[in-house]
């Protein structure tokens, strides 16, 4: 949302919050992707595997009771 605010508003939001888009010179599209969207999807990939894995694995193949 920031990124979208950034590049959309209009001259009166940025006099409204006492900012301009120069002060967010750090907020851009390859910054989301390296520094947040990848991490955070490789992440899930990962915990996501672990989890259900080890989950399915607790469930189904432990030995069962008589």
């Amino acid at each position: 949302m920031g990124l979208l605010i950034k590049s959309a508003a209009g001259p009166e939001f940025w006099a409204n919050i006492g900012k301009t888009a120069a002060d967010y010179a750090g907020l851009t599209w390859g910054h989301f992707v390296i520094n947040n969207l990848l991490p955070v999807t490789i992440g899930n990939i990962f915990g996501g595997s672990l989890m259900v894995g080890a989950a399915y694995w607790f469930i189904y193949l432990r030995p069962r009771r008589s």
